[in-house]
């Protein structure tokens, strides 16, 4: 249940990030967004974050108790998450990035998550 809540909890940042984008591009007249689109139309993942903003992700969490159950866990095991939920990458693509097997990922996934819900309990 505890893992159900942390996955909604980065999937609403996801969601709450892309609305914003949204926002973003609907305050630009539209022209001046179309000529940026045309110059650069991999503009929107500037809203993706940096590996540095990833290895304190911590931050991005509103709620305080879980951003210090999260905060336990090492940069590695937060690029995994942050890549899975919000990066709706799977556990191969995951690994072909990082160098690491599927099972890999998998496990330090299932790993970090138990972590977090221990920590999470803990506090």
């Amino acid at each position: 249940m505890f893992i159900r809540y942390v996955q909604q909890a980065l999937k609403n940042e996801r969601i709450n990030r892309y609305k914003a984008s949204l926002r973003r591009i609907k305050e630009t007249p539209l022209e001046a967004w179309l000529l940026e689109e045309i110059e650069d139309p991999y503009h929107l993942d500037e809203f993706r974050l940096t590996n540095e903003e990833i290895e304190h992700l911590e931050d991005f969490i509103e709620s305080e108790k879980l951003s210090r159950a999260v905060s336990t866990l090492s940069s590695t095991d937060k690029t995994v998450l942050y890549q899975y939920y919000y990066g709706e990458l799977n556990d191969v693509e995951i690994g072909n990035r990082s160098g690491k097997t599927s099972q890999g990922v998998n496990y330090r996934r299932q790993r970090a998550l138990e972590r977090i819900r221990v920590a999470y309990t803990n506090l």
